[in-house]
């Protein structure tokens, strides 16, 4: 399967977020965010590394947003801040 464009760039945007995580040290590495998320470690793997014919599956993005404070609409388009606001 080929993935579009708006699919490659969100898969870029997900492991963006997740590299941000690590680099703040909210989270260790990679196989802590699938641990925690109950999410197989290989088939995101292979997501990072084939991401024109590798689905990201929607509910992976779910804890950036909820968890993470990451912004929905920065996760799926690209546009306004990465950051969501604060209530």
């Amino acid at each position: 399967m080929k993935i579009n464009k708006n699919g490659v760039e969100i898969t870029q945007r997900f492991f963006q977020a997740i590299e941000l995580l690590k680099q703040t040290k909210k989270i260790r590495g990679l196989g802590t965010y699938t641990r925690e998320n109950g999410i197989n470690r290989w088939n995101l793997i292979t997501v990072r590394n084939k991401p024109e014919i590798s689905v990201l599956k929607p509910e992976w993005l779910v804890p950036l947003v909820t968890e993470y404070g990451f912004s929905a609409e920065w996760l799926l388009t690209g546009r306004g801040t990465i950051y969501k606001y604060s209530d």
